[in-house]
């Protein structure tokens, strides 16, 4: 252990750094190979707005996708390469796997991490159950996403540090790019510069110039945005996609709307007139309660509480700016999940990455501090070096089984897709009710063409449904209840095979026509 501690620690720091992000890269191609083709529901918006794209019917792709960037990226990389669009996004992936570990790595440098705490910080990245396990095999927006949202973390504190205008205008580059893979990077483009207004250690007027430095790039396209709308009286907010959910003159209405609506139910239905004035207040805590939960679960509890060590810890372990920049994208984060928690009640830990990101980051300053207290021959550092010992071996099993083949089941849409497409061969008409299974059997894409179990229902009610020789239904064991509904319903169809998730949680149930 402390030889090997002692080679990272003379390892040249750039080679150390290109090293993680080879190893990123590596990762990512892996995580791709052993999807065998898996895609997300959300990828065949993005493929299908790329294909248009691609051909040149923007006005089409923008009706599929309204926020195309991603797509653009998508088509922009098979027209150069001439891969397929699945294969393009697969390569797309493997770069912004690469783009965000460089990324992180950068961000725990200029926080005065050295060699040890870099590849700290690249076993907590990469054991990630979440990030590495969940949603990089994902061919998504949100890869683009966490690439320039750390990015542009990267040139903020670059520029907190040195107020130069190079680092300026790049942050703000990378930030409107991280933007334009998910909305919500807006809060961090608008709000992260009040930073140099409230904590730099300045005169009045030197933060204000640099605070208006740092918005420089934004102001100028504000204004030219502003000036285009008033020169195009036709154009207007709702043609600039996704960016109408911010700038909308009933946004507390459009927050709230759903806070109160929940309150009143649980007010008249739960608590009851004697408790019914704490309703909103009950929902408040219940949301503290799930963010907490998500910010565990997503950044890890070990990463988590080596994350609040190195808080506690922060005037010996990093450096100052950076610790002021990353505890400030750390609330606007929070700052996130409560505004999207109030408007949708649901808060997926997709919207938590940008946290745990800097929770990982400050993670890492811990776990380096640890490994290298175990190198000593004293009493507490042999107990330090079990406790190092144990870390490493749990993130490198973490590691382990993020790349290992999925279990027997994981592709069992396509499995469903195969099986269907052999049996088929007199192409009898074919009820589909998930849109990756027509994706599977490259059936064209129709944005009528998933039907949820109300639609399924209604199709049976009023036998549209019967136009079908072959139904192709999507069932859960959590909802038994529907393939009794069917059987009743539908006694002219047999079932005559079943392709299940492991442990069968899903299932897809394919039935014939007698």
């Amino acid at each position: 252990m402390n030889s090997l501690i002692k080679k990272i620690e003379q390892s040249p720091i750039n080679t150390l750094h290109a090293v993680i992000i080879l190893l990123a890269m590596l990762l990512a191609a892996q995580m791709q190979y052993i999807q065998h083709g898996w895609i997300n529901p959300d990828s065949i918006l993005y493929f299908e707005s790329a294909k248009l794209i691609a051909v040149g019917q923007w006005k089409e792709a923008l009706q599929v996708w309204n926020w195309p960037l991603y797509p653009i990226l998508i088509a922009t990389v098979h027209k150069i390469t001439f891969l397929g669009i699945q294969a393009s996004a697969q390569v797309l992936n493997v770069l912004f796997f690469g783009l965000t570990a460089f990324s992180f790595i950068q961000i725990i440098r200029l926080a005065g991490g050295k060699q040890l705490t870099m590849v700290a910080g690249a076993l907590i990245l990469f054991s990630s159950q979440y990030i590495v396990g969940d949603v990089l095999e994902m061919l998504m927006r949100d890869e683009g996403f966490w690439a320039f949202y750390l990015t542009s973390i990267v040139f903020f504190i670059r520029f907190y540090q040195g107020f130069k205008l190079k680092d300026a205008l790049l942050w703000q580059v990378s930030a409107i790019i991280a933007t334009l893979f998910r909305i919500e990077a807006i809060t961090y483009l608008v709000l992260l510069p009040t930073l140099v207004l409230v904590c730099m250690n300045a005169d009045l007027k030197t933060r204000i110039r640099y605070f208006l430095m740092s918005h420089s790039l934004n102001l100028f396209l504000a204004l030219a945005l502003i000036l285009f709308l008033a020169l195009h009286g036709d154009f207007s907010m709702k043609n600039l996609g996704r960016l109408q959910e911010v700038f909308t003159l009933n946004l507390y209405e459009e927050l709230t709307r759903q806070l109160f609506s929940h309150a009143a139910i649980m007010s008249n239905d739960v608590l009851g007139k004697y408790l019914e004035e704490f309703a909103v207040q009950g929902l408040l805590l219940t949301f503290i309660y799930v963010m907490i939960v998500k910010a565990i679960s997503t950044t890890g509890l070990i990463n988590f509480i080596m994350a609040v060590f190195t808080v506690k810890n922060r005037s010996a372990l990093i450096e100052s700016k950076s610790f002021q920049v990353l505890t400030a994208i750390a609330l606007i984060s929070l700052m996130n999940m409560a505004l999207i928690i109030t408007k949708v009640f649901v808060l997926s830990s997709r919207y938590v990455v940008g946290l745990a990101f800097i929770l990982m980051i400050f993670a890492a300053f811990q776990f380096a501090t640890i490994l290298m207290r175990s190198t000593g021959k004293s009493e507490n550092s042999q107990r330090k070096q079990w406790l190092a010992v144990a870390l490493i071996v749990f993130m490198t099993l973490s590691i382990v089984k993020n790349i290992l083949p999925k279990a027997e089941g994981y592709n069992y849409m396509q499995d469903a897709a195969a099986w269907i497409k052999t049996y088929n061969k007199d192409n009898k008409p074919v009820f589909y009710d998930e849109t990756r299974v027509r994706y599977y059997l490259n059936e064209p894409y129709s944005r009528n063409a998933e039907f949820n179990w109300p639609a399924i229902k209604s199709a049976i009610e009023n036998g549209s449904i019967k136009n079908y020789d072959i139904l192709m239904i999507s069932h859960s064991k959590k909802r038994p209840e529907q393939e009794v509904l069917i059987a009743e319903q539908l006694p002219e169809y047999s079932e005559i095979k079943r392709f299940s998730q492991s442990k069968e949680k899903k299932s897809i149930v394919i039935y014939r026509k007698n």
